[in-house]
C-alpha cells in the first residue's frame, strides 16, 4: 500500500511538470514573426531620418534597424510607407516587426504598443501661408493659432503662447486649409505633421527656442525587441559621439 501511494505522488510530480514545461513553451512570444527575418517599416520623410534612395532607406532610422538586426541575428526587409497612420495600421495588422517614424512618445496611438528609448529629437512648426515669415508665437499680434491634433501634450511650453487666441483642430487637413484660405493665421504642428502640410500654398518653419518632442521606435505590445532595440539605439549615439563628438540627432 506504501509503495502505491508513492508511486502516485511520484506521477503526479512528474505530471505537473510536464504540464508546466507546456505552458511555458506556448506563452513564449517570438521576438519577429518570422524567424530569423526583422521586417522594419518606416515613415519616408526625405530628411536626416529616413530618405528613399535607390528603392531603399537611408538615415538615422535605417541606420538604427540594421543594429538592431545585427544585434538580433536576423536579416533586415524594409517597408517604406508615406506617413505615420499606415505606418501605425501596418504595425497592428502584423506587417511589421518594427516600426520608425518620427513618432512622439506622447502620441496617445502608442498606448496599446511597446516603445523604444528615444533615438531621436525635434522641435515644433508654425505653419504659415507662403512667403509669410513666423518663427515664434510673439510676432503675432493679431490673428489666431491652430493647434495640431499632436502638439498639445507640449504646446503650453511654447513661449507667448498664453498671450494669444488658440482653436484646437482635431483634424490637421482641416487646419491647413484654414492657414491657406486666412480663416486663422497660422498653426502649430509638430514636425512630422508639418511635413504633411508643406505645399504649393502652405510653409512651415521650426518655432524658435522650441520645446523638443522626443522620437521612439514601436513594436507590438509585449515585443521581446526591446531589448534589443534599446541596444542598437544606446550603440547608435555612442557612434554618433565617437563620429561627430555631439551626442544628439
Amino acid at each position: 500500500m506504501r509503495v502505491k501511494k508513492t508511486g502516485m505522488i511520484l506521477g503526479m510530480i512528474i505530471s505537473a511538470a510536464l504540464l508546466a514545461a507546456c505552458g511555458k513553451g506556448s506563452g513564449k512570444t517570438e521576438a519577429t514573426a518570422d524567424p530569423g527575418i526583422l521586417r522594419v517599416g518606416i515613415v519616408n520623410g526625405e530628411d536626416r531620418f529616413a530618405s528613399n534612395v535607390a528603392g531603399a532607406p537611408v538615415g538615422i532610422e535605417a541606420d538604427i534597424a540594421k543594429l538592431v538586426a545585427d544585434g538580433g541575428g536576423y536579416s533586415i526587409q524594409f517597408g517604406m510607407v508615406n506617413d505615420t497612420d499606415a505606418l501605425l495600421t501596418g504595425l497592428m495588422n502584423g506587417e511589421y516587426d518594427l516600426a520608425f517614424g518620427r513618432i512622439p512618445q506622447t502620441d496617445p496611438r502608442i498606448s496599446t504598443l511597446t516603445s523604444s528609448a528615444v533615438y531621436g529629437k525635434g522641435g515644433l512648426f508654425l505653419v504659415t501661408p507662403k512667403y509669410n515669415y513666423m518663427d515664434c508665437i510673439s510676432i503675432m499680434q493679431a490673428g489666431t493659432l491652430g493647434i495640431s491634433p499632436l502638439t498639445d501634450p507640449i504646446k503650453d511650453d511654447v513661449e507667448g503662447i498664453d498671450a494669444i487666441v488658440k482653436v484646437a483642430y482635431p483634424s490637421l487637413d482641416q487646419m491647413g486649409k484654414d492657414i491657406a484660405s486666412g480663416t486663422i493665421l497660422a498653426g502649430l504642428a509638430n514636425e512630422r505633421e508639418a511635413m504633411g502640410l508643406i505645399g504649393d500654398t502652405l510653409q512651415a518653419q521650426e518655432v524658435l527656442s522650441s520645446p523638443k518632442e522626443e522620437y521612439v521606435a514601436v513594436m507590438p505590445q509585449g515585443s521581446p525587441l526591446k531589448t534589443t532595440v534599446n541596444e542598437a539605439i544606446k550603440q547608435y549615439k555612442l557612434n554618433k559621439i565617437q563620429q561627430t563628438g555631439e551626442g544628439g540627432s
